[in-house]
């Protein structure tokens, strides 16, 4: 591997910020810092039963997962029009209401 060289990969990636929330039994996210930077959060096993806004806008956002929280099907229909997410990878909604 070439050190000097600024696009090999070493298997890790420095530029991911990860917020792993899973089981904090959070009823909504007022508490909670959201960086610009994060690409992936999860917020599986939670209380959460409605969206925050603030992840709309998350444009380096690839990994989003709401699984077994209190959605219901009208509560997360809001992520189809957030454009900002156009480069979300995977989307974890199942375990829900």
């Amino acid at each position: 591997m070439n050190h000097d060289d600024p696009t090999a990969k070493d298997g890790s990636d420095s530029s991911s910020t990860v917020l792993n929330l899973i089981s904090c039994q959070l009823h909504d996210l007022n508490s909670v810092e959201l960086p610009p930077s994060l690409t992936e959060l999860d917020l599986t096993a939670n209380r959460l039963s409605s969206l925050d806004t603030r992840i709309a806008t998350l444009s380096n956002l690839a990994n989003l997962s709401f699984r077994q929280n209190l959605f219901e099907d009208a509560a997360v229909e809001p992520i189809s029009a957030w454009i900002t997410l156009s480069g979300l990878e995977e989307l974890v909604l199942r375990d829900n209401s």
